[in-house]
């Protein structure tokens, strides 16, 4: 029996059921567009948005375009051990995206093609788990640079892009 008198009973009221609304936003990571990197502040036909896995997403990052390579700085706070996101390459591209710390590469990750990842904004992208990615990162990490490395196969989509400090 829980008591409906304050002070009296069960403790704390639990906390409301969440769904999954949010879940590819990006969570404790901003950034600055680079070279040919777009975003939701992007004009136009540029601006990147979509439905993903049948959600609403208001702010990707896409770099790169059909010819040229693109690249963006991610800002997380100190004490982020790693950036966990989700990442797919153009349809029937094969990317190739560098993430740098202080002029350092600390991996290089080949996103999967993906057929909702074609023309303009907005796009129907279908994710699957091989489509997340979690980067570690070195102690006292605030600024990572991403970048895509072959200018035929530069274009990728960053999704939900969060700082994990555990």
């Amino acid at each position: 029996y829980i008591s409906h008198v304050p002070g009296e009973g069960g403790g704390e009221t639990p906390a409301p059921p969440t769904g999954e609304a949010g879940q590819y936003d990006p969570q404790g990571v901003t950034w600055t567009l680079g070279n040919k990197a777009y975003d939701c502040t992007s004009e136009g036909t540029q601006s990147q948005t979509g439905t993903v896995n049948g959600e609403q997403v208001n702010n990707m990052l896409k770099l790169g375009t059909s010819s040229l390579t693109g690249d963006a700085t991610l800002h997380v706070a100190a004490g982020t051990k790693k950036l966990g996101f989700y990442c797919v390459a153009w349809k029937n591209k094969k990317a190739q995206v560098k993430f740098s710390v202080g002029g350092n590469e600390i991996t290089t990750i080949e996103p999967t093609s993906n057929v909702g990842a074609s023309g303009n904004p907005p796009y129907t992208i279908t994710l699957a788990d091989s489509d997340y990615y979690e980067v570690q990162l070195p102690s006292g990490t605030t600024d990572i640079k991403v970048e895509t490395l072959d200018p035929a196969n530069g274009r990728v989509i960053f999704i939900g892009l969060k700082a994990i400090t555990e």
